[in-house]
Order: structure tokens, then sequence, then C-alpha cells
């Protein structure tokens, strides 16, 4: 249901082993995350990526909470609308922090990186 709401393409699960997972999904032309954020320029803002981050983290990690700070968290390239992304996450229970990198899908470019912690 939160995919279909922002009308973002329903992820592919490219890869699962222990506390790392790697998928993929599109973010369609008509996605509202792309509403009145820099509407000359229409762009996947930071807090949609991070939204989507803890939208994943929970259904395939089974974590609760909310992003409660970022670390070492990097934006090298912008996310237009009708981008197919790779997300890649790795989840460190002990830290209660996910690591990730959202790139294309050939990994050849990556769009924003970082940690976050998880808070209660």
């Amino acid at each position: 249901m939160y995919l279909q709401d922002h009308r973002i393409a329903p992820e592919t699960l490219v890869a699962k082993t222990g506390d790392a997972v790697t998928l993929e999904f599109s973010v369609t032309e008509d996605c509202d995350f792309f509403d009145g954020h820099f509407p000359e320029i229409r762009l996947l803002p930071a807090v949609a990526q991070i939204d989507l981050l803890i939208h994943f983290a929970k259904k395939y990690f089974s974590v609760n909470g909310f992003a409660a700070s970022t670390k070492r968290t990097k934006f090298g390239a912008p996310i237009f609308p009708g981008y197919t992304v790779r997300l890649n996450m790795k989840y460190n229970s002990e830290k209660k922090s996910i690591a990730y990198k959202f790139t294309n899908s050939e990994e050849s470019k990556t769009f924003s990186s970082g940690t976050f912690v998880l808070g209660e």
C-alpha cells in the first residue's frame, strides 16, 4: 500500500543474505514525492529517500522506529522521475543502524549513501 500511495513501482528483491538486502524499484513520473519540490527541476527529495529507507528497513529487517540520526550521508547525483533505483541496505543490530546506498541498476552511479541510526 505504501508504494502504491506514492506511485512507486513495487520493488524487486535482488538479493537477501542475513543482514543485507538489495532491492530495485522504479520511481514513476507521477510519484507524489516530486510534487512541489524544486518545480523547475523535479528530483527525489532527501526526506523521501529516508522515508523509503525506513519503509524497506521495517519490511525486510522487521525493525521499528524512525531515523533518529544519520551519519556520513552523501548525495552524489539526483534521482529523477522514471529512474530505476537499486537500494543496498545492511543492518547492524548491535548499533541499531542501517548502512545504505541508492544507485542506478548497474551500480555505476551512486545517488546517495550513508548510515542511519534507528530511534524508538
